[in-house]
This record gives structure tokens, sequence and C-alpha cells, in this order.
């Protein structure tokens, strides 16, 4: 009988052994350092030096708490020998302690026997999803559809990814790819770069090459598509029912120009796709025929594919996270990932689930070892076994700072987009109130953090006469009363709005329509999704901006008193009032 692997007693391998010279340039990873691949028969020397723990580890990717190491990075890393750590805001403070947290996680990693190291990856999308809040804050995907210049997305992304590199990042969850065709959906909207998947496809191919020309992994999500569903996958299993020819023209389409432009890595979807998988229920994230078949077979793609979270509802709700990891893999997943549940031994619930089906033949050692080639090339190719030594006070000097600043603040200015000024509100004149909204997230991925810049501030600095109040997302009746008083004392009212659309902001829309009930001179700003003019009623001047980082609310600044003009077009449909391309 042939034994398991756990009786196996193989002779160690010393890490020494597996820095190697890579045999060619690679043109989408790392060009910047004439380094290739480890040749074939070295990962074939390192997975068959593996345990079953260590090649159960390597497939999954977890989340851990705190700024520094604790027990749970410990028990993960040393002990189940997991091949990732995704980093949150709950592990960053600034730059300097991310680069020694990851240092301090890395050190832990290959100083095991046979040890190997770590992937480290950010959602750092731009917008309103980054997790390195001292990092360059650049607008996201749609201020950067809205500014339609392919150059302008690959210049923001190589910034970005020098600056999550000098840090010890190695992947982002970035960019999503996600074609916006449905103003209700509730989780993408901003995230993505349009509703046009063939703008999509030309900027986020741009982001792809941007990433990996500043060394660090790219990662297209969420695949299939997420852009057409009205349900948030983190509390529960959307549907995509449009047909094989429809799924074509939209939402593949971008996924097919990103694995022609060579992405590393692409991220699974929690969503469910009839065309492609007729059983009911089972999500793409869990399906052989959307990973395997689709992905794999048809679009060609042999990098590494990652499943989105695996504690969210529609995966955790239905299947629980042990199985559906041990499912994953079977569909053809190489990495899964644990970000955040509660409590991070939820993580190993994966890990020992993939270590029993491995034991028990229900996931063969032919199967997990077409997954490890595929982790330990990328490991390999993006330099992990020989990461360069950046002290923690150098990270802002190698990064540029200075010229991320201005880049950011580019991209912003480009993106701002005019869609109505009636009665020539623009440049604003005489005395101003300013009603800015307290942001906090709205879905499993916001980050939870306030304006960081008060665009009262940013006025005044201007010359404006200025005066600013914040109100809760939700005003209440006597809120909006206090509100309006304050209005019939300024000649121009800015109401800057966030996602005013969704039912739970109600409050938002009835400020507006008290305002212009009043006679309030109204200007008002999307900060956040561009549909929520549909909620606020017509009024007299409307902007979009599409995030809130500071670089934005500088460049709506510039443009309300008339020293920046708006740049950009309006890169989704607001139905009943513009289309996309609308921008004055």
């Amino acid at each position: 009988m042939r034994p398991s692997l756990r009786q196996r007693r193989l002779v160690p391998i010393a890490l020494a052994a597996l820095v190697v010279l890579l045999v060619a340039e690679s043109p989408r990873l790392l060009p910047q350092r004439s380094r290739v691949g480890a040749p074939a028969d070295r990962i074939e020397e390192m997975i068959s030096a593996m345990s079953l723990k260590e090649k159960a580890g390597q497939l999954v990717m977890a989340g851990i708490e705190g700024y520094e190491p604790g027990d749970d990075a410990r028990v993960l890393i040393q002990e189940r020998r997991i091949g990732g750590v995704i980093l949150f805001s709950r592990n960053i403070q600034d730059a300097a302690q991310v680069r020694e947290l990851v240092k301090k996680l890395q050190s832990m990693a290959v100083s095991q026997e046979r040890g190997l190291p770590l992937f480290i990856a950010v959602d750092q999308e731009g917008g309103a999803i980054v997790r390195v809040r001292d990092a360059t804050l650049f607008p996201g995907n749609m201020a950067l559809g809205a500014a339609q210049d392919a150059d302008l997305a690959y210049r923001v992304a190589l910034h970005t990814a020098r600056e999550l590199r000098a840090m010890g990042v190695n992947v982002n969850f970035a960019p999503v790819l996600d074609v916006n065709v449905n103003p209700k959906n509730p989780v993408i909207g901003v995230r993505s770069f349009g509703e046009d998947p063939k703008l999509v496809a030309r900027l986020g191919t741009a982001v792809i090459r941007g990433l990996q020309d500043g060394g660090v992994l790219a990662t297209a999500k969420h695949f299939p598509g997420h852009g057409d569903t009205d349900v948030d996958s983190h509390v529960a299993l959307p549907t995509v029912p449009h047909g094989r020819d429809r799924l074509e023209q939209v939402e593949l389409l971008p996924f097919r120009a990103a694995v022609q432009a060579g992405v590393g890595a692409i991220m699974t979807a929690h969503v469910t796709f009839p065309a492609v998988e007729p059983q009911a229920g089972l999500p793409a994230t869990l399906s052989r025929r959307v990973l395997t078949g689709l992905l794999r077979e048809e679009l060609g793609f042999d990098g590494l594919v990652f499943t989105d979270a695996l504690e969210m509802q529609a995966i955790a709700g239905r299947f629980g996270v042990g199985e559906a990891a041990v499912m994953a893999v079977e569909a053809g997943a190489d990495v899964v990932l644990v970000a955040w549940p509660r409590d991070w031994r939820v993580a190993l619930e994966a890990v020992e689930a993939l270590e029993e089906a491995i034991d028990r033949g229900r996931l063969s050692e032919e199967r997990i070892d077409r997954s490890l080639r595929r982790i330990l090339a990328a490991k390999e190719r993006l330099g992990l076994f020989e990461e360069p030594r950046i002290d923690a006070g150098d990270i802002q000097r190698s990064a540029g700072r200075d010229e991320g600043q201005a880049l950011a603040v580019e991209a912003a200015r480009r993106s701002v987009t005019l869609l109505v000024d009636g009665d020539g509100a623009i440049p604003i004149q005489g005395s101003v109130l300013v009603l800015a909204p307290r942001i906090r997230g709205l879905t499993g991925i916001d980050n939870p953090e306030e304006t960081a810049v008060s665009l009262g501030a940013l006025l005044a600095r201007h010359g404006a006469q200025v005066a600013e109040r914040l109100y809760t997302l939700d005003p209440s009746e006597a809120e909006r009363s206090e509100l309006v008083r304050l209005a019939k004392e300024a000649d121009t009212v800015i109401l800057a709005t966030y996602n005013a659309w969704k039912a739970k902001n109600g409050g938002e829309a009835r400020l507006a329509r008290e305002l212009l009930q009043s006679g309030a001179n109204l200007i008002a700003v999307a900060l956040g999704d561009p549909y929520d003019c549909g909620a606020l009623g017509p009024v007299p001047a409307y902007l979009a901006t599409y995030g809130y980082t500071p670089a934005q609310l500088e460049a709506l600044a510039e443009v309300l008193v008339g020293m920046a003009r708006p740049g950009g077009r309006l890169p989704v449909t607001i139905p009943g009032h513009f289309q996309a391309g609308d921008g004055l």
C-alpha cells in the first residue's frame, strides 16, 4: 500500500537552496529586476519535500489581529504553515509599522524548517477601499473611469505598487473588473471603472500593468463579474441571471483582456451564474464549471486563483468555511482566503479541512501539486526568496511621496464631473454654507473612517467666505430643521451627499428637498456613487467626485471657486437623468 503523506519523512531542503535566478525576464512582473523563475525541477524538489501540513497550509491566506504578530500569527504561520497573510486597517498604523510587521511575519515563516516566504496582501483599490491610509490616497476606479485615460491609470497603479512594495506588501487585491451596469449595486459602485466593458478592460489592463511593473502581483476581481447584482455577497448570495451571450459581451470581456495582458492572479465572486453553472445555489467560487471550465480552459488562464473571503455569508452561511475551502480547491482555486472572521480560529477550519481532504484522497496529490506549482512560481517571480531589505525610515523617500500626492491631485482634477449648472452657481460667490456628511462604511468592504479633510477649510483656503456643518448620514427631522435654518443665512449652500440613493440614507434626500423648498441656492455634490441625483430631486447644480480622498476634495474645492475646470465624463448612466459620457 502506498504510504500517506503523514507517514513520509522527507529530507529537509535548506531555504538557501530555494534562492535561484530566473531563466528569462518577465515582461509583466518585476521587469525592473532581471530575474527568472525557478526551473521546473527545483519547484518539484520543493513540493516533494513538503509534508501534508505544509501543503495544506500553503493553500490558505488568512487575516490576523493587531499591529504586532500574536498567538494567532504564531499558530497560523509557524504551526499551520499558511502561505499568505492579508492585512486590514486593524493591522495598520502607518507605513513604517506595516514594514516592521511584514518583516516579523516573514521572519516567522522562513525561520521554520523548509520555511517558505509569505504572500502579503491588501485591498488597496484606491478611493474608499484602501487599507494603508498612510500611503498616497489615490482616487478610485470610477474616478479614473471619469478621466478615461489609460496612461493616468497606469501611473497611479505603478506608484501604488512602489509604495506597497516598499512596505513589504507583494499582492494587491485589485483592480476591480466588475462592470457596474446595475445602478442598485450595493457593494461595487465606485469600485468599478464604469458601465462600459471596453472602458473597464482598457483601464483595468493599464492598472494591471502598472501594479506588476511595480513588483506587486495584481489580482483582477471578482470573476466572472459582480457588477450586475443588487445583493451584497457579504450578507447574501447574489445571482447574475443573464445568458452566455450577454456574459461574453459584458461581464467576461474585461477578464479576457486581463488574461491576455498577463494578470498574475484572479479573485472569484461569491455569485451564481446559471448560464455557466446550472446547479442552483452554487456560487462561482465553488463551481468547477466556472473556475476550471470557463477560467482555465476557455479563457486560458494559468495564473493564481484566489477565492474571495470564505467567511462572507454567501459562502459561510450556506456551506461552512471548512467544506467551502475543499470545494473551492476542487473547483480550481489555488488559494482560499479567510480574511476577517470574528474568531481567527475559523482559518484553522480551512487548513484542517484541506489537510483531511488530502489525507483521505478527496483532494489528490496531483491536484494539490498543480496549485503549489503556481504558488511557488509566483513567489519566485516576486523575488520573495531574496526580498530586499528596506529600512522603515526610507519608505516615504523610496516611494516618492511628493510625486504621489501630485499625481493624486492630477487624477482628481481630471475626474470631477459637472453634470448641471443651470443657474451659473459655479464658481461660488458670496457667503457659503457647506453641509457635509459624517461618512462611515456602508458595506462589508468599506473603510469606517469619516472624511479626512474638511471641504469648508479647503474652500476657505482659496478665499471663500465659508461656514461648515457636519451632519449624520441619515439626519433626523430636528437635525434637518436646524440645517435648513442655517442655510437661510447663506448665499449658497453646498450639500455633499454620500450614497443618498440608498433607502437607509433617506434623510439625506429629505434634507435636499427641504433645502430647495426653503429657497436655498443649492449645489449638490455626490461624494460616493454618482446616482444620488435620482433621490435628491432637481437641483440647480450637480457634481460628482466618486470619492472623498483629500485629493478629490481639493480638486472639488478648486472647481467650486473657479480655479480648475471639471475634467470628468460620467462613466455610468443615471436612469432618468444623465447618460454615460455626460459632463459639462
